[in-house]
């Protein structure tokens, strides 16, 4: 344990300290004040939880340092009140893991401790209270020492009933927040199977995927013969190994589909994929049709017969021998999945869905540091732009890039970088479980301080579809540059057979290209002119451009405080 930089600003500051390091002049009151403990690792906590008498010790973390108000007070309660009987000290708790519930506050916190027991925790700078808190436990620990109190049993890194309370109320608070953020996914993921349904629905409204297992494809022809009384006949047929995402993809769709068996089968094997097509003199509904034949759905028995249908009769070990859609919206996962080339031929891919997002709003004089953090977790750093300020409802762009916000000559404090960060995965039923999971803004960006975080993904889609509307990742189309047209020089061709043999024809003649020649002469003396001054304006230009690089950068540094 060591001097508290707490303790050592207040003696720089006129404060008395003593002890070993202390100064001359301190008075025979000022003797008796002992030194404020600093707390930086789990020897230091034991060692100071053994001293006896109430232990009054101020939690920080790195990123927020121990309260520097609080010195000079806790100092006079100290002689005033509590003398040997009172310990003072800051505790870091980044490196004490009893105290690792306190990292990431950025209010003061107080612990009170005696006999190793937790007694109480204080949160906030509030000074009188502090002090009144302070009396008690001290009058409480008086009456505990003479056995005419019992102290409450409650080891330090436990919960106090306050503490228990706010707990409870912030894991209710997550609970609805996560509860509001599935539910919204889950309507993204129908409302986007609904419109991926109808688009299909309508090329291929007579058509239908199947797949058969790979044990099961020696069974083809029993499965052309099922279909056919119902009008369906196998209009093609593909061998294909789906792969893992294949796999899963199937699973998300298809619950008899997603056992590890399946998964695992269908990521090493080769299934048969078949496109079945509905006959043009057969009515119905091919979906109903295939599902009736294959599994005897909508059939009706007679009571107590039992009739074990095709897809009964191709399962082994537990694993399906086929599976077919059960409607719409599977027959259009399942086109997607198997027969892409078709599908695309047609209609554009199915959009892919965004991950869970939130916005994070930034002085933009933070941009470096800020982006900086964002390539550390560059996955998750789905957009970003530089906005006029810091409003969410409407935001106005300034430039997209930080090579663009750089060329701006002038820059104001007001001027906010605003990140589009996922915090999650886009479809966790076909996320690899052995990928980590974000959960939540990365820390290195929340240490940074922003302005503004969206409260949860639901509010966060709403602010992030204001900051980056549709169509603000698509490149910017380049201003195209206009040629100079160069002049063509007058040629002369001259035709020695039309040349005429009198003298003054040919004074005529001769004349005629002097005067020419005066006047290419002249255009030649233009020209040169013209381009010239093109020169002096291109310098003047690059004058310009040396003029503007050198205006100061309004907005490296932070806001100044107003005073």
């Amino acid at each position: 344990m060591s001097l508290s930089p707490a303790v050592a600003h207040h003696a720089a500051s006129g404060g008395s300290v003593t002890g070993p390091a202390g100064t001359g002049g301190a008075g025979k009151k000022a003797a008796q004040v002992q030194l404020q403990a600093d707390l930086n690792n789990d020897d230091d906590w034991n060692k100071f939880l053994q001293r006896d008498g109430l232990l009054v010790i101020d939690v920080y973390s790195e990123w927020c340092g121990p309260c520097l108000g609080m010195v000079g007070n806790l100092k006079k309660i100290k002689v005033e009140l509590g003398g040997d009987n009172l310990h003072l000290a800051v505790a870091k708790s980044d490196t004490i893991e009893c105290l690792k519930r306190f990292r990431h506050r950025s209010e003061p916190t107080w612990l009170f401790i005696a006999a190793g027991q937790l007694l109480n925790v204080v949160f906030g700078a509030d000074a009188p209270r502090l002090a009144r808190t302070i009396e008690q436990e001290l009058r409480n620990e008086e009456l505990a020492r003479r056995g005419e109190r019992e102290r409450p049993r409650r080891a330090p890194h436990e919960l106090t009933p306050p503490e228990q309370e706010a707990a409870d109320l912030q894991a209710k608070q997550v609970a609805e927040r996560r509860q509001r953020e599935a539910e919204a996914r889950e309507a993204a993921r129908a409302a986007r199977r609904e419109e991926r349904a109808t688009r299909l629905e309508r090329h291929f409204a007579d058509l239908c995927a199947a797949l058969l297992m790979p044990h099961a494809q020696k069974h083809l022809r029993k499965v052309a013969e099922a279909l056919e009384p119902y009008g369906i006949a196998v209009a093609d047929k593909c061998p294909l190994v789906l792969g893992q995402q294949g796999a899963r993809a199937l699973a998300a769709e298809a619950e008899e589909m997603g056992s590890a068996g399946v998964s695992a089968v269908l990521a090493e094997r080769p299934a048969l994929a078949l496109l079945l097509k509905k006959l043009p003199d057969k009515e119905g509904d091919v979906i109903e049709l295939t599902r009736r034949a294959l599994y005897g759905e909508g059939l009706e028995l007679e009571e107590g017969a039992q009739k074990k249908f095709l897809a009964q009769e191709l399962c082994a070990d537990d694993l399906p021998g086929l599976y077919a859609p059960q409607d719409r919206h599977q027959r259009a996962a399942l086109l997607d999945l198997l027969f892409p080339k078709m599908v695309g031929a047609v209609v554009e891919p199915p959009v892919s869905a965004e991950p869970p997002h939130v916005a994070l709003v930034f002085g933009a004089w933070q941009r470096r540091a800020v982006l900086a953090a964002a390539d550390r977790s560059a996955p998750l750093l789905l957009r970003y732009g530089f906005f006029a300020d810091a409003n969410v409802q409407e935001p106005k762009l300034l430039c997209k890039t930080i090579e663009q916000y750089e060329e701006r000559t002038e820059k104001d404090y007001c001027e906010t970088i605003v990140l589009m960060m996922a915090v999650g995965v886009a479809d966790p039923l076909l996320a690899d479980p052995a990928a980590p999971t974000p959960d939540g803004p990365p820390p290195d960006l929340i240490a940074l301080g922003p302005l503004h975080v969206s409260a949860d993904t639901v509010v966060g889609e709403l602010e992030c579809a204001r900051f980056f509307p549709p169509g603000y990742s698509q490149p910017q189309p380049k201003p195209k540059v206009k040629a100079k047209k160069k002049k063509k020089k007058r040629q002369e061709v001259k035709d020695e057979d039309d040349a005429v043999p009198e003298a003054a024809e040919d004074a005529e003649v001769n004349g005629e290209d002097d005067g020419r020649r005066e006047t290419e002469d002249g255009e030649g003396e233009g020209e040169a002119e013209g381009e010239a001054e093109g020169e002096g304006e291109e310098a003047e230009g690059d004058e310009a451009e040396e003029d503007q690089a050198l205006v100061a950068d309004k907005a490296t540094s932070p806001p100044p405080v107003a005073i």
